[in-house]
């Protein structure tokens, strides 16, 4: 019995000591990425540290890895709560450290923890995480959930193999006569497209380093796992896609958190760290929905605006020429527009309302970074992916969403070019329409064919389509960037990554192709952009990236609506009868709900109650707000008979709490 106890004291006192020597590092702990282990002292150190904090563990991954949510505020009752995930593909080991980092921030100061709750779930799948640390590394993204992906009678048989021992799964380059891959006349590390019409021909075939250890003629096929937490949400469910899973939900870890929030209806905002940037860039839109376009039936409210019959059924093209006839001048209509009017099928792209919010707060994000000497010259942060979490959070539970990208390799400033063509691609992307018009024609004309832009592009269209809101600078210098080069130039991505390997990472960026006499495929070359490269900087960066960058949600948090009563009228109408005229005022600047949450009845409603002996004449005693406005005020009237001098009234909210206020009658 007393070696019992002590093994047990020595372990609790290793776990603590442990978390404690990982905080004090350098006086930081973000000095390194951390292993899940670690993450999970580093949690249950902070819980100790904090009166009011609990560790919820809410699933084991398939791997027996522990999920655990850090609560900050557990003694709060009757508060709004902030939710935060990080990393839930398991690749971006940076945005763990950046919840982590969150936590020891808010645990630091009171401000933002005094009348708000938060969940911070910062290693969501620890099974994928773990390949950071694994003795050879690639961009590992699903658990250790069983998968047979080649469907024969063998499992996690062929994945895959680090040949040239050097530590990091890379590519193997094969010249084959049908290969379609030539090396770049920019760089010969590179391998681009054949171009036929430019009189080239394919030399090479691209494979990830590995061999065929099953001999089905497949390579790396059926490697470790499993299903990508990180694409296993109900929104846009990637069915198509092994790595998903058969349903959303099918891994515990996914299932575990959908059931977290749902039993949490205070949450009432969502934040996720990981690959896409809503707070740099508003969602995009441009997702075509599973509705029958080419039937489609005005609902009679609608038909009457737009006078068409509402037993008529029209194409999407018809639709939008009979809009465009009833929209002001120079205002797009779109097929997605028409869909979210009409409420045709499920959304799949973020609303108009919604995104009038989340382009403001990108123009504030980018200007916050400005003032703090933070460059946002760096590559595009990749976009959301359909079933991913912040898309869940913002389409199925009418949240504002906002999601976080850390680090991306920096862009390598563009020459200016002299006279005519003094316009870079880099100018054009921060112009305004107007701006880029006022180029004129000559300058427009020369930056086109600067740039290699497809003869159908002349100045004057795209002046026209830029005065019409057809098009942007932003998509012009985007579209740019992605067509093409002159002369073998390398795309923009490809400058950056290779700038970034060769001078940031000294050379340590991107393997040199090695030969490697390979048992199958015979003589090919190993080598490429080493894994992680993208989305993971130096461990001595990781600091200054997350004090400079995470403050900014905190800002956000300031934006959540805040619900009250600002006053009321009470108007004697003769024989006890009262009319009740209460204002319930939003101080927030966010509406409640947001326009997504309008449309699919999330989250929970506020409810405004009249309580007290009397007889309601007009209204209803529980009567729903309904959407109520950013900094606005909304009026809800009753009228009752009682021969009472006060009543109560209440608002009834999951994510407000409850409030009461007492209203005299007569003075």
């Amino acid at each position: 019995m007393v070696k019992k106890l002590q093994i047990v004291v020595l372990t609790v006192f290793l776990l603590f000591s442990g978390g404690v020597q990982l905080i004090a590092q350098n006086g930081t702990m973000f000095g390194k990425y951390h292993s899940n282990s670690e993450v999970q002292q580093i949690l249950a150190t902070l819980q100790q540290k904090s009166g009011n904090a609990k560790l919820h563990t809410v699933a084991t991954s398939p791997g027996g890895e522990p999920v655990t949510i850090l609560e900050i505020g557990a003694n709060l009752k009757n508060v709004p709560a902030i939710f935060v995930g990080a990393n839930f593909e398991g690749n971006v080991p940076l945005s763990t450290e950046g919840a982590l980092y969150l936590a020891q921030m808010l645990l630091d100061s009171a401000r933002y923890t005094k009348n708000l709750k938060w969940y911070i779930l910062a290693n969501p799948n620890p099974d994928a995480a773990k390949g950071y640390f694994a003795k050879a590394k690639y961009e590992r993204t699903v658990n250790d959930f069983v998968l047979n992906n080649d469907a024969d009678e063998a499992i996690n048989e062929d994945g895959f193999d680090d040949l040239n021992g050097d530590g990091f799964i890379t590519q193997m380059r094969v010249k084959d006569p049908e290969g379609k891959m030539i090396a770049s006349k920019a760089d010969p590390r590179i391998l681009v497209p054949a171009d036929a019409s430019k009189g080239e021909r394919g030399e090479y075939k691209i494979y990830v380093e590995g061999i065929d250890n099953d001999a089905d003629g497949q390579y790396n096929e059926d490697g470790e796992g499993g299903i990508n937490v990180g694409i296993g949400f109900p929104h846009l469910f990637p069915r198509e896609k092994k790595e998903a899973g058969l349903w959303p939900g099918q891994t515990p870890e996914v299932y575990a958190l959908m059931r977290f929030i749902f039993d949490r209806p205070e949450i009432a905002m969502v934040y996720t760290l990981g690959s896409s940037d809503f707070c740099l860039a508003a969602p995009k839109g441009g997702r075509k929905g599973g509705a029958n376009l080419q039937n489609i039936k005005v609902p009679a409210r609608y038909a009457r605006m737009l006078d068409v019959d509402p037993n008529q059924s029209f194409t999407m093209d018809e639709l939008m020429e009979i809009l465009k006839k009833n929209m002001p001048a120079g205002m797009e209509v779109t097929p997605s527009m028409v869909a979210g009017m009409l409420g045709l099928g499920a959304a799949v792209n973020p609303l108009d309302e919604d995104l009038k919010f989340y382009t403001k707060f990108a123009e504030e994000y980018k200007k916050y970074l400005e003032g703090k000497k933070f460059s946002t010259e760096r590559l595009e942060a990749p976009g959301d992916k359909d079933g991913s979490f912040e898309l869940w959070a913002y389409y199925h539970l009418g949240l504002p969403s906002f999601s976080m990208n850390l680090f991306t390799v920096s862009k390598v400033k563009e020459e200016k070019k002299e006279g005519a063509e003094a316009v870079s691609l880099d100018d054009v992307e921060k112009m305004s329409s107007d701006e880029f018009v006022a180029l004129g024609e000559e300058k427009i004309g020369a930056f086109l064919k600067a740039n290699n832009a497809p003869d159908r592009f002349t100045a004057s269209g795209v002046i026209e389509m830029m005065k019409s809101g057809r098009f942007t600078p932003k998509q012009m210098a985007g579209m740019m960037k992605n067509a093409p080069k002159k002369d073998g130039e390398l795309g923009e991505k490809d400058k950056a990554l290779l700038a970034y390997a060769d001078k940031t990472l000294e050379g340590k960026g991107f393997a040199p192709w090695q030969k490697y006499n390979h048992p199958t495929l015979g003589e090919v070359e190993i080598g490429g952009y080493i894994p992680y490269l993208e989305s993971t900087p130096k461990p001595e960066m990781i600091d200054s990236l997350l004090s400079t960058q995470l403050p900014w949600l905190l800002q956000l948090t300031t934006k959540m609506p805040q619900i009250g009563f600002p006053s009321e009228k009470i108007t004697d109408m003769g024989g006890n009868v009262y009319k009740v005229e209460l204002y319930i005022e939003n101080k927030g600047y966010l509406p409640y709900p947001i326009a997504m949450g309008q449309r699919n009845n999330e989250p929970a409603p506020v409810i405004i109650i009249l309580d007290g002996e009397m007889q309601l004449l007009e209204g209803i005693k529980r009567t729903p707000l309904g959407a109520i406005g950013g900094n606005s005020v909304k009026k809800l009237t009753w009228l009752i008979q009682t021969d009472k001098k006060e009543f109560n009234v209440k608002i009834e909210s999951a994510v407000f709490g409850p409030a009461e206020k007492q209203i005299k009658i007569g003075g």
